[in-house]
């Protein structure tokens, strides 16, 4: 079980991180794209870029790449609350907007893959 498990939440990490790169990018290339900016874009674009960092942190902390940070259960659901955090931005308290969200169900897949692989070691 130990190596479908690791397996199953490095698939869950890079498929999180796929989606929120998308996510984080077309934020991105609209406040590009857009005219003047606001605060409010400004902080968008900046989250974006924070999540980006987030999503490249969480594929080294899965321990499908190894560049920085050593692999951790405990540090790659703390990226996955982190990215939740960041896309529920604008969300309100109901659930079935959180599930019809894919970023934050991505967000959620990262949460996933972290406590896997806490509760495989």
């Amino acid at each position: 079980m130990g190596c479908k498990a690791e397996g199953a939440a490095q698939g869950y990490t890079l498929l999180g991180v796929i989606v929120l790169v998308l996510y984080a990018v077309n934020i991105i290339r609209g406040f590009v794209s857009g005219g003047p900016a606001d605060f409010d874009d400004i902080v968008s674009v900046v989250l974006a870029i924070f999540l980006i960092i987030i999503s490249v942190l969480s594929l080294d902390a899965c321990g499908f790449i190894h560049w920085r940070v050593p692999r951790s259960g405990v540090l790659l659901a703390v990226f996955g609350l982190l990215a939740i955090f960041i896309v529920a931005r604008g969300l309100t308290l109901d659930v079935l907007s959180w599930l019809q969200s894919v970023p934050m169900l991505a967000g959620f897949m990262i949460l996933l893959a972290g406590i896997l692989i806490m509760l495989k070691s």
